[in-house]
């Protein structure tokens, strides 16, 4: 049986590690070759483009700074050179710097907005062409922060939000040619070194009884990608009800 997006073309931001490598592996399962894009896990990128390949799916890696807007255009054009075309944009890759107010500086505001709601933009913006042409998909990666924003993560939050007004915005920009969509992941990967206990206290609070995991995050973006396209300018929260309690 033909897989549904066999054939497509791909480019996943922080495609190598955590949730960015389900995505990518994700994708490549029911039939997309995957442009991988790394900032410093070139090895942890490479293991899962050679994952990719491993299922009979094109994948290749490409470097770059997401702070920069240079580097933005030219992910996106190396993807679509690499691969012949782009039919989905998912930008999944975020920095997550936890500060209080008063450690909040410029810096650190401006390098959040940077990589997780510019990025976005930019490489939307250079990628349309080809998106038109194939009637492509783009996804935006968010969480849950952005609708209930943390103490000490306030630069995160903010931008988070942006990310979600960047749906909205590039499905009227770009439509009807492109559906855009975001996905909003609750507790999927708590922090290295957190107690068992603490994972369980999570657990417990949700309508769901556990926490995520990067599969489920997967999961809804190649539902995003391979669905309907009358689907756009919505952000889907998998977040095993947390937003509803």
């Amino acid at each position: 049986m033909t897989a549904p997006l066999d054939g497509k073309l791909a480019l996943v931001t922080g495609g190598g590690v955590r949730v960015g490598r389900a995505i990518s592996v994700g994708l490549a399962e029911v039939g997309a070759d995957v442009a991988i894009h790394y900032r410093r896990s070139r090895d942890e990128a490479e293991r899962a483009a050679l994952e990719v390949r491993s299922g009979g799916r094109r994948s290749v890696t490409i470097e770059g700074d997401l702070a920069q807007p240079e580097d933005c255009r030219r992910i996106v054009a190396d993807a679509v050179g690499a691969l012949g075309g782009l039919d989905f944009l998912v930008h999944s890759a975020a920095n997550f710097q936890r500060a209080s107010l008063e450690d909040t500086d410029e810096t650190l505001w401006d390098s959040a907005m940077d990589v997780n709601a510019r990025a976005g933009f930019l490489m939307a913006r250079e990628a349309a062409p080809t998106l038109r042409a194939r009637r492509g998909r783009i996804v935006l990666v968010s969480d849950f922060l952005a609708e209930s924003p943390a103490r000490n993560y306030l630069a995160h939050s903010v931008s988070k939000a942006a990310v979600e007004g960047l749906v909205r915005a590039l499905a009227i920009a770009l439509a009807p040619d492109v559906a855009v969509n975001g996905v909003a992941p609750g507790t999927v990967l708590p922090p290295e070194g957190t107690p068992a206990e603490e994972v369980e206290r999570l657990a417990r609070r949700l309508p769901a009884k556990r926490i995520g995991s990067t599969a489920d995050v997967a999961a809804t973006v190649v539902f995003l990608c391979a669905g309907p396209a009358f689907l756009t300018g919505q952000v889907i929260r998998v977040d095993g009800g947390r937003s509803i309690v």
